[in-house]
């Protein structure tokens, strides 16, 4: 369930599966009176399924600036269609943690404005076109535009920076991450989030950080 409404007497939830299940029962059959008003029940235990990592290597498409592209010799160009998943390893938890790319949460944010965009195939793992999914929907914006952030991000020499702080002696990702986008139709408002698994700064007891490197 990522958002509901009330209307009279009924609970309506707005559910991310599109199909959901209508039962109506009667208040006689529930409480054994004489009533003749019904129930309205929505189900919203829906939910998809599947393997993040599958066995095969998919075909995906991203679109970066002509300009760019044409920066780039044959060997940086094949590099490029390579370096995605080098990126998220990279930069996912530093990501994760930055204000929102895009500020309205209704809206998905694309690459207008750069000029002639080039079509680069990559060839992927399922689990890391996923990933770069699953965080440009938490920021608003398309897969694409979170790929060309992440391609200036080391431009600029930002994974130097960070890598030690962030990465050193740990995982590179989190356990869990979960994307949620609710629409809270009685207050007119939709809204973002990402939430990621462990996370010591919510954890509910103090001495479960690491110790300090000193």
């Amino acid at each position: 369930m990522i958002g509901f409404f009330t209307s009279s007497n009924i609970v309506w939830k707005i559910v991310s599966n599109s199909s959901f299940f209508l039962k109506t029962m009667s208040l006689r059959a529930i409480f054994g009176t004489a009533s003749v008003m019904d129930i309205l029940l929505l189900s919203s235990d829906k939910k998809i399924q599947s393997a993040l990592n599958e066995d095969v290597v998919g075909s995906d498409s991203l679109l970066v600036p002509m300009s760019y592209w044409n920066q780039l010799d044959k060997f940086q160009r094949k590099a490029l269609s390579r370096k995605l998943p080098f990126l998220l390893r990279r930069y996912t938890k530093y990501v994760v943690s930055l204000d929102r790319l895009h500020w309205r949460g209704g809206k998905i944010k694309y690459n207008w404005g750069v000029g002639e965009l080039k079509k680069m195939t990559i060839h992927v793992n399922s689990g890391v076109w996923i990933v770069l999914g699953a965080l440009a929907a938490a920021h608003g914006v398309s897969r694409c535009y979170l790929f060309n952030y992440l391609l200036w991000l080391e431009e600029m020499g930002i994974g130097d920076s960070i890598e030690n702080t962030m990465n050193r002696e740990v995982p590179q990702f989190h356990d869990i991450y979960k994307m949620i986008w609710t629409l809270d139709l009685r207050k007119n408002l939709v809204y973002r989030e990402l939430y990621f698994e462990p996370n010591p700064l919510k954890n509910k007891h103090t001495n479960t950080f690491p110790p300090p490197d000193l």
